[in-house]
């Protein structure tokens, strides 16, 4: 067993970790809440960049050193139109974390794309030794997967990003990996290719490098268990969940042993059903368990015979069990509903929500259309946001007022369970997108916890 980079310290322990398509950081504050230190985040987005950067920023600043920095930032393009009460409640909530924050504190913020990352040169940068890190995380591109999506797979160039983690993780040698996708790379169809023996008989998942060749230029490698070049590959179309086999295929190839699980970051603290596709990898072939719910949709569902699981929270335990100042001063949870504005759903799928139960997932693109609706949302507005139920077009029937307001960034932060005092750069959309795309940090953290038990 190749030894950790865990450094003992009385009774602590400092376990190091590199984040790959880190995003906004979901992931990392949920790694660093549970013990980790965060030696580099790659990310390509530099909107998502300039965040972690504000935040590193943030949680070196003094109270004293603050009001000189947040000036600055006012000059940005962003926060031209914003007025007097937007800026005082942007500047109360981010001195609420001066001396607090800790997150990205010392993190090597890398912006670039992944591909041109040499993960050797990172490796020798941190003076590590392969083999000598706890964990390599990250969540590749999820649009190919996504129901939302066109559900390309790995045939689309942003599905086939997994082979830089593979890459990353072969050159660190990790203890443990963590990837972290969307439920959909489970249902995902997917053509998977087992190349057979003539020779010896042996069956196998060539690697996927592999199987792009065979695709386009028709080319067989010898036999992986006796060399023989007596092999042929034997094409399985539209497989459900291929995706998922091809890529523990490429973790497997490298020596590591992968276990998979959705999680519902409902059933972990945050106040949204956010199902996850979660895959560990052990180097050392180790015993892991995921992590088992804290919270519960059934107040019945026990953990074991002495403890009850909470409730799962809901979108009014989150926002409205104090005055929230981004909204109407009297909300009445029988009345006003969560709505998503102008989003046309082409199946029988809800455009309102109930405050009394879990937000649906907040999505990129959903974030920044989510608003509070205080009188509720006339029937005809939802007849054109559902038209294809009803067989009718949204342009059949004229627009509907609704009395609203949207969903603020501290709102988006707090269904996602990040810090109230978290900065997110850039326009209402750019901030909208990178919340919608984060991992819920306590998700995170439960998954971080669990490799260390």
């Amino acid at each position: 067993m190749i030894a950790s980079s865990s450094i003992r310290d009385g009774n602590s322990m400092t376990l190091k970790a590199v984040s790959l398509f880190s995003g906004q950081g979901g992931l990392d504050i949920g790694f660093e809440d549970a013990g980790y230190e965060i030696l580099s985040a790659i990310e390509f987005n530099s909107h998502a960049c300039q965040t972690m950067r504000d935040n590193r920023i943030l949680a070196n600043l003094t109270k004293a050193e603050f009001n000189s920095w947040f000036e600055s930032k006012l000059t940005e393009r962003h926060y031209k139109n914003w007025n007097s009460e937007s800026i005082s409640l942007l500047k109360h909530r981010l001195l609420r974390g001066i001396g607090k924050s800790v997150h990205f504190k010392k993190t090597n913020i890398i912006e670039a794309d992944i591909r041109t990352v040499d993960a050797i040169d990172l490796r020798k940068h941190h003076k590590i030794k392969k083999g000598a890190l706890d964990v390599v995380f990250g969540g590749p591109p999820c649009q190919p997967f996504s129901r939302s999506g066109k559900r390309l797979s790995v045939e689309d160039e942003r599905g086939q990003l997994f082979t830089d983690f593979v890459r990353f993780v072969d050159a660190f040698r990790p203890r443990w990996f963590v990837l972290e996708n969307v439920k959909g790379m489970q249902i995902t169809k997917t053509s998977i290719v087992q190349a057979f023996c003539k020779s010896c008989k042996s069956k196998f998942i060539p690697s996927f490098e592999e199987y792009r060749c065979w695709v386009d230029e028709a080319i067989m490698s010898p036999c992986a268990v006796c060399g023989s070049s007596k092999t042929e590959y034997i094409e399985q179309k539209n497989v459900p969940g291929g995706s998922v086999d091809i890529i523990i295929n490429e973790f497997e190839r490298i020596g590591y042993t992968c276990q998979r699980k959705v999680l519902n970051a409902l059933h972990f603290g945050a106040p949204q059903n956010r199902e996850r596709l979660i895959i560990v990898g052990s180097r050392d072939n180790e015993s892991y368990a995921f992590p088992n719910p804290t919270f519960s949709e059934n107040e019945s569902l026990q953990a074991n015979l002495f403890e009850q699981l909470p409730k799962c929270r809901t979108t009014w335990d989150c926002l409205f069990s104090e005055p929230n100042p981004y909204h109407y001063p009297k909300i009445d949870s029988k009345k006003a509903v969560l709505w998503v504005k102008n989003v046309v759903r082409p199946h029988a799928e809800p455009v309102t929500w109930s405050l009394k139960k879990p937000c649906p997932t907040v999505g990129a693109h959903q974030a920044a259309k989510l608003a509070i609706a205080p009188f509720g949302v006339p029937e005809e507005q939802l007849k054109r946001q559902q038209w294809h139920t009803l067989g009718k077009r949204q342009g059949d029937t004229p627009p509907v007022h609704v009395e609203h307001t949207y969903l603020s960034d501290e709102d988006l932060l707090k269904l996602q369970t990040f810090p109230d005092y978290w900065f997110v750069s850039g326009t209402r959309m750019e901030r909208a997108f990178q919340i919608g795309n984060a991992v819920p940090p306590v998700l995170a953290d439960a998954v971080a916890k669990s490799l260390n038990r």
